[in-house]
C-alpha cells in the first residue's frame, strides 16, 4: 500500500515538473517570437553610394526602413550622430544595402579619393594660421580669400615655410585681398613636410615673399578641395601668384565675391 502510495505521489511530481518545463520553453519561444516580430528603423542606401563618401554627404543618398528585428544586424545604424558626420564610407554600398556601423572610418583609414560628381580636386599648401588653426577637417566648408598684388610688379608667395609672420614684398604694387571662391569642400587633409631650409626654397622659387622671426608653426599641411573648371583655374592661379587664405563658413554665413575687380581674378562668368 505504501509503495502504491509514494508511486503515485512520484507520478504527479513528475508531471508537475514536466508541465512546468513545456510552459518555460513555450514562453521563451513565444518571447522569442515576439522580439523576431518587432520593428526597428535603420538607415539603407537609396541608390548607389561610392567608398569614401563622408557620411554628412552620404545622408542625401540614405533612406529610413523599417525591418524585422530579427532580419537586421546589430551593427546596422538608426542615425548618424553629429560625431560620426566626418566617418567616411569605407566601401561602395548597392541601393537597398544597409548601412553598417563597421562600415564608417575616418578618412585617413579609407583608401582612394573620392571626388564628386561633375568637379576636379586641386591641392595646395597652407600654413595652420591659414587653415583656421587647423580646424580646417575632411568635410568642412571654406571660402578662399587671396592676396595678390596689383597694379605694379610686387610678387608674394603661395607657399610660406611657415616660419613666422608673412610679409610681403610688394614693390610699386597695391596688395589686396579678395574672395577668389566663396565655398568649396575639403575633400583631403594632408602634411607636407620639406627638408630645404626657408632660404634656400626661397631662392629656388625665385619669390620675394619673406618671413621674419621663428615661430612653432613650421610645418606645411596639405589641403585638397573639390571645385568645378572655373574655380579650378582661379585657385592655381592664386597659388602662382598670390597668398590662399582659408575661411570656415559658419551656419548662417553669406560669402560673395567681392564687386571690386582683381585683374587676376575676373567676375566667374554667368551661367545661361
Amino acid at each position: 500500500m505504501k509503495r502504491r502510495v509514494v508511486t503515485i505521489i512520484l507520478a504527479v511530481a513528475l508531471a508537475v515538473l514536466g508541465t512546468a518545463a513545456v510552459l518555460v520553453y513555450v514562453n521563451h519561444a513565444d518571447a522569442r517570437a515576439v522580439a523576431g516580430q518587432q520593428a526597428v528603423t535603420v538607415l539603407v542606401a537609396d541608390k548607389a553610394i561610392p567608398s569614401g563618401t563622408t557620411a554628412k554627404d552620404a545622408k542625401s543618398s540614405l533612406r529610413r526602413e523599417i525591418l524585422p528585428a530579427s532580419s537586421v544586424s546589430t551593427e546596422a545604424i538608426t542615425e548618424i550622430t553629429a560625431k560620426q558626420e566626418e566617418l567616411v564610407i569605407s566601401a561602395d554600398l548597392s541601393p537597398g544595402q544597409l548601412l553598417l556601423h563597421s562600415m564608417l572610418v575616418a578618412a585617413k583609414d579609407a583608401g582612394g579619393l573620392v571626388i564628386p560628381d561633375g568637379k576636379v580636386a586641386v591641392t595646395f599648401t597652407l600654413c595652420a594660421p591659414e587653415i583656421v588653426a587647423g580646424n580646417v577637417r575632411v568635410g568642412s566648408d571654406v571660402a578662399v580669400f587671396g592676396t595678390v598684388v596689383v597694379n605694379g610688379n610686387g610678387d608674394v608667395s603661395a607657399q610660406p615655410n611657415c616660419t613666422g609672420q608673412h610679409k610681403q614684398q610688394i614693390g610699386k604694387g597695391l596688395g589686396t585681398t579678395r574672395v577668389v571662391v566663396p565655398k568649396v569642400r575639403v575633400i583631403a587633409i594632408g602634411p607636407a613636410s620639406s627638408s630645404t631650409p626657408p632660404e634656400e626654397d626661397a631662392k629656388a622659387t625665385g619669390n620675394t615673399f619673406s618671413q621674419s622671426g621663428a615661430g612653432p608653426q613650421n610645418d606645411r599641411t596639405l589641403v585638397t578641395v573639390a571645385v568645378n573648371q572655373d574655380d579650378a583655374e582661379r585657385l592655381i592661379l592664386l597659388t602662382q601668384t598670390g597668398l590662399p587664405y582659408l575661411a570656415l563658413i559658419g551656419p548662417s554665413a553669406q560669402i560673395t565675391p567681392d564687386d571690386h575687380v582683381v585683374p587676376q581674378f575676373p567676375p566667374p562668368a554667368k551661367k545661361k
